[in-house]
């Protein structure tokens, strides 16, 4: 279910009923939808195991939903290629004040 167009809503407008739409679509099917749209899943009333698959980019200098620093050892990062390395956030951008490119600590030899 979702609701088109509420992405471009402010945060206290609530949908009409008539204005949440569902997506029943044949098994295969993908749907694409803006993260500030107002979706939701229905209740699974089959036997069968449902799928989902949330894929997501930020921008390197934004914070990442998930923290790769966490996720990836360092001696993992130090096996990637570079330009993936870079995509994780292993990658300096502007700041304010002194900064060291994260390249330094992480995928350097030792």
């Amino acid at each position: 279910m979702l609701v088109p167009g509420s992405h471009t809503w402010g945060k206290d407008r609530k949908p009409k009923d008539e204005e949440v739409l569902s997506a029943e679509m044949p098994a295969g099917s993908v749907l694409y939808w803006l993260g500030g749209t107002l979706h939701g899943a229905g209740a699974n009333v089959s036997n069968d195991w449902r799928y989902g698959v949330i894929l997501s980019y930020s921008l390197g200098w934004l914070r990442q939903e998930e923290n790769q620093y966490l996720d990836v050892t360092s001696e993992d990062v130090k096996k990637l290629p570079k330009d993936l390395a870079e995509l994780i956030g292993y990658r300096a951008y502007g700041g304010l004040g002194f900064s060291i490119n994260p390249e330094h600590f992480f995928l350097q030899e030792d």
